[in-house]
């Protein structure tokens, strides 16, 4: 016998409301074309159009850029701080500082350009660093201006490792430690130019001498900017004076005690 269903509908349950995967679907597809605009507009219209390398003298800017990666088309928003910084500092002549994005296609890379200001020789080799400690050149200088007399020869060191575009390997830590410093502080007083050895061998007992014949024993990096100052007013007044060369013991910090060369 046939099963008999009630024919009044309102006792069946509702029907489940219908998916909504058209509205999920249209989402989807705005946001792929958005994506896809935003795609072509960054590679067409918002490409880069004006790089500029601020802070070069010896390398040109088109060896940064190079350096850096920007001699080739690169979208606006997809060029990346990161990896400018690191193509930038792959050269070992320059330091990456900042960049700066102007809308809608500019780029200005600011880079510092690393200066060769000490010489040292090893095996009838000279080889030339900046003020880090950076091997810029061997047998050459690459300025324009200028000769390996007016490098400061640093002695002393007995170098572990020396490598052209690699920072100096030292003997011990200390000694660049204390060569990064001296350097700093010569700079910064504005002595550099008057000094044509450093003798770094002992971090302890560290001694320059004048392009003038002066001798000064400074002792270990502390007080540098004292000592160094001692230094200078001394060395100013004997020349006032019309001495020439000798000693001057000048490791406690505003203090220095001469001693005239032997006749």
């Amino acid at each position: 016998m046939a099963q008999q269903y009630p024919q009044d509908v309102s006792s069946y349950p509702p029907a489940p409301p219908p998916r909504r995967r058209s509205g999920v679907l249209s989402v989807v597809c705005v946001l792929i074309m958005v994506l896809s605009v935003a795609v072509i507009l960054n590679e067409t219209l918002l490409r880069l159009k004006d790089v500029q390398v601020k802070g070069t003298y010896i390398i040109s800017e088109e060896e940064a850029k190079k350096a850096a990666g920007l001699d080739k088309p690169v979208g606006y928003f997809t060029v990346s701080e990161k990896k400018v910084a690191a193509g930038i500092n792959s050269h070992h002549y320059l330091i990456f500082e900042r960049m700066e994005k102007q809308f809608p296609g500019t780029l200005i890379v600011y880079v510092k350009e690393r200066t060769p200001v000490a010489r040292v020789q090893q095996m009838g080799t000279n080889y030339y660093l900046d003020d880090q400690g950076m091997v810029l050149e061997k047998s050459y200088l690459r300025v324009n201006s200028g000769s390996p007399d007016d490098m400061v020869v640093v002695t002393g060191l007995n170098p572990k490792e020396l490598l052209t575009g690699r920072m100096i390997v030292a003997s011990t830590a200390n000694q660049m430690k204390a060569y990064t410093a001296l350097f700093e502080e010569l700079e910064k007083q504005g002595w550099l130019s008057q000094v044509s050895e450093l003798n770094i061998g002992d971090p302890e007992s560290i001694y320059l001498v004048t392009r003038d014949g002066y001798s000064a024993r400074i002792g270990d990096t502390t007080s540098l900017r004292a000592k160094i100052g001692t230094v200078r007013a001394v060395v100013a007044k004997l020349r006032e004076l019309g001495k020439t060369g000798g000693m001057l013991e000048a490791s406690i910090p505003g203090e220095a005690i001469y001693t005239p060369p032997v006749p």
